[in-house]
């Protein structure tokens, strides 16, 4: 048998101390290939799932509305290099929650085999489940502000039906629903559209609770003013015996509104017959006789007759 003369045969010997190493570095880099180790991802979505289920029981979130969750992976090294937030799944089954409160653990998974979850935090979230609540309430048509000098608004339709819906716990908090009506800038009768929202007692929108219809088509007119002295007219079956001219009456004017047509021509007000018999039994108080089409800007003012005072000789 022929004998490997070893010294003679150098690339032989390269060859196989070649293999040797690497050998060893094939070794060492799938050792280091397969390393465990893990990577954090913050704030992760939570999917809620079983929302159909909730509406079908007339059932509503209050809380949270939305959550996140903080994510702890591990895995080899050659899996882990290529993780990604978007393969995280978290989300919770709330499919058979009933009203009340509730804490419900997150299910949280990775889309690629190899890849486990050690760790979430938090990992359950407190649900606060209501029902849902439909009611039929008045909303009222609320003037802001004033038009310009000269100009006010006239009588408007300041009701409509409309229908809340929520939480019953943001239903309760209603004190009032309203919509509300600019009237700065305008200078003549318009038909708005007016959003109808509901509030609270301190007067703030309940953000959570729908209004049906959302919004109101309202007639506002624009009428204009002006201010007239007033103008006494006697019942002349009582007034024997008795001085007008003694009397006045207080506010001796009045601010009256309409159309421009009907209240350019009007240079004073007249009162109502006025019956001295019911003076004497101390009924002061005094009618205007307001021609059509014509109203007061303020309704609330009384007119009272009263005797003027007498000079000192």
């Amino acid at each position: 048998m022929k004998k490997i003369n070893f010294k003679n045969d150098r690339s032989l010997m390269i060859k196989i101390t070649s293999l040797i190493f690497a050998l060893i570095l094939w070794s060492y880099v799938k050792s280091e290939a397969n390393f465990i180790t893990s990577a954090n991802f913050k704030n992760i979505e939570v999917t809620y799932e079983g929302l159909s289920n909730l509406k079908e029981k007339n059932l509503t979130i209050i809380s949270p509305k939305e959550f996140s969750v903080d994510v702890k992976l591990q895995g080899y090294n050659s899996y882990m290099r290529n993780v990604t937030r978007d393969g995280i799944v978290a989300k919770v089954d709330l499919s058979k929650l009933s009203e009340g409160e509730h804490s419900i653990p997150v299910n949280v998974s990775y889309i690629d085999l190899g890849i486990s979850v050690v760790n979430t935090s938090p990992r359950r979230i407190p649900f606060k489940i209501d029902k849902v609540l439909n009611e039929k309430v008045k909303a009222d048509v609320v003037i802001k502000n004033k038009p310009q000098k000269g100009l006010s608004v006239g009588e408007i339709d300041k009701a409509v039906n409309v229908v809340v819906k929520g939480a019953s716990t943001y239903i309760n908090k209603i004190d009032k629903v309203e919509a509300h009506i600019d009237v700065t800038d305008m200078t003549e009768t318009s038909t708005v559209d007016s959003e109808i929202f509901a509030y609270d007692d301190l007067g703030k929108v309940i953000k959570e609770v729908t209004v049906t219809p959302a919004t109101v088509k309202v007639d506002v007119p624009i009428l204009k003013s002006k201010t007239v002295p007033i103008k006494l007219v006697y019942n002349e079956n009582t007034t024997e015996n008795i001085v007008t001219n003694d009397f006045s009456i207080e506010p001796a004017s009045v601010t009256i509104r309409g159309n421009s047509d009907v209240i350019d021509s009007i240079r004073f007000i007249e009162t109502r017959p006025i019956n001295f018999n019911n003076i004497k039994k101390g009924d002061d108080q005094v009618k205007l006789n307001l021609p059509d089409k014509v109203t007061l800007v303020d309704e609330n003012i009384n007119f009272r007759l009263k005797q003027k005072p007498k000079d000192v000789e």
